[in-house]
């Protein structure tokens, strides 16, 4: 009972509040998104508590014994310090968690790649040692490195004789000719297969699978001027995690300067003709994708003549769950129109769940300019999604977005240099000016591209004067002009 009494004692109350308070302040200044003067308030704000708990708790004993209403005032004064507390435990738990979640999603990417031995699925083969002795089709001038590797782990498991073919076409005409018994299948590169031979996946089946999962380094140092930064928004076409390699059907340079508070937002084409990094020859920009987020980004590089600080790759499950996760969004609409699963807009701005930002953002058959027309809704739903984050809604949601996020952005910004852009918005809570550019070109139907060199598909071929101009506006928005 003695013992009982020691723990209840009321500085023992406050101590431990003082406590708490002290460690939740602790971590809400490692987080690093808070700026200096809220951080002031808050620190007042637990001190005034401190205080409050102290005058509160003042002892009840020098005054008359029978005062049962001094009595109840000194134990709900005790249940009020513990419950302040126990909801700074649980507060600092969640920016403790919150801040983990930041440093792991900003500073520990990694990008998977996998690979498989497919056959033909009217074979009687049905696992990796049915093939022992048997022929491999490979590719031997793509991802060479990997290839060898996961050729290697095969080694371990049964013998299998390699035969090269110039591209992945090749490789599965080899399969379907009944040249090679087997093949084996960089995954990324299973969607653009589909382009050649539709059937492709419904006439073979997977026996055996390998991933290899590599790490992405943070970009630790800006290649442009003080205050301008680039960064490249790579959305895949692929739901899940967005570290799968895959190809690059959104493809947006983002310049950003922080001195004038400009962003420009310049759209590519998915099917552009430009010379893939990786081999020098040209396809279409979202076939760059499949030899990893780094091959796209050298390949907007080269193209554009700019330098890239850093990259964001996401996929559609990151924009539902994020959109959803700051409480939707207000894009406009410049038309009536009915999108995938029965969702309806009206002309002028309509507010979005996640769904229907999806639905709105893939939208083209409803529009006469199609893909032209959709890469425009991506970046009134983008741009609608930066507009909303650089309002308190970053620092009240941030653990609602960091969950929606998860495995679903990969970047290799560094988690100090968000956390310094986020810390100096919500500080100065400044406007931003938007621009928007599309860039033009003619589409053709012909053969020649890199992965598909014998099979006809839809390319868009660049518009060079477009090309020009909009290579000008990014350098503007980098020395400090402002588009109109």
């Amino acid at each position: 009972m003695k013992m009982l009494k020691k723990i209840l004692r009321r500085r023992n109350f406050l101590i431990l509040q003082a406590i708490t308070s002290i460690v939740l302040m602790i971590m809400v200044v490692r987080l690093g998104l808070v700026p200096m003067k809220y951080l002031i308030i808050v620190g007042l704000v637990l001190v005034a508590l401190e205080l409050g708990m102290y005058v509160w708790l003042q002892p009840y004993k020098h005054r008359h014994h029978h005062d049962k209403k001094g009595k109840t005032r000194y134990l709900v004064g005790k249940i009020v310090s513990l419950v302040l507390s126990l909801l700074m435990v649980v507060g600092s738990f969640a920016v403790s968690k919150g801040n983990k979640s930041i440093d792991e999603m900003f500073g520990d990417n990694k990008e998977e790649i996998t690979y498989s031995v497919i056959v033909l699925k009217n074979s009687s083969y049905k696992k990796l040692s049915d093939l022992n002795g048997r022929s491999i089709g490979v590719q031997p001038n793509v991802d060479t490195t990997n290839q060898n590797y996961v050729l290697k782990e095969i080694a371990k498991k049964v013998t299998l004789s390699p035969t090269e073919y110039l591209n992945y076409q090749a490789v599965a005409e080899g399969l379907v000719s009944h040249s090679v018994e087997c093949i084996l299948l960089n995954e990324a590169y299973r969607t653009a297969l589909a382009e050649y031979d539709s059937n492709f996946s419904k006439d073979t089946k997977v026996i055996w699978k390998y991933t290899l999962t590599q790490n992405v380094k943070p970009q630790t140092k800006s290649t442009n001027a003080a205050g301008t930064f680039i960064v490249y928004i790579s959305g895949i076409d692929a739901y899940g995690t967005a570290s799968t390699v895959s190809r690059s059907d959104v493809n947006m340079i983002v310049t950003v300067n922080t001195n004038t508070h400009n962003i420009l937002m310049t759209s590519i084409p998915r099917d552009y003709y430009v010379p893939l990094a990786n081999s020098g020859k040209e396809d279409k920009l979202t076939h760059s994708g499949l030899f990893g987020v780094e091959n796209t980004v050298k390949t907007v590089e080269n193209f554009m003549d700019i330098d890239i600080d850093y990259y964001a790759r996401l996929n559609f499950t990151t924009l539902t769950e994020l959109v959803d996760a700051i409480g939707g969004i207000d894009v406009y609409s410049d038309k009536d129109i009915k999108l995938l699963h029965g969702r309806e807009l009206h002309e002028g701005v309509n507010h979005m769940d996640g769904a229907t930002a999806l639905a709105f953002a893939r939208e083209r058959y409803g529009y006469e300019s199609g893909d032209y027309h959709r890469v425009q809704n991506q970046q009134d739903v983008l741009t609608a999604i930066i507009k909303k984050m650089l309002s308190p809604t970053l620092l009240t949601n941030y653990t609602k977005i960091l969950d929606a996020a998860g495995d679903s952005f990969t970047t290799n910004m560094p988690a100090d240099k968000m956390k310094e852009l986020a810390n100096e918005q919500l500080n100065t809570n400044a406007s931003w000016n938007f621009s928007s550019r599309i860039m033009q070109g003619t589409g053709k139907m012909m053969t020649g591209g890199y992965m598909m060199p014998n099979t006809k598909l839809y390319y868009t071929i660049p518009n060079e004067d477009s090309v020009k101009q909009n290579k000008q506006y990014i350098k503007d928005v980098l020395s400090n002009d402002t588009l109109n």
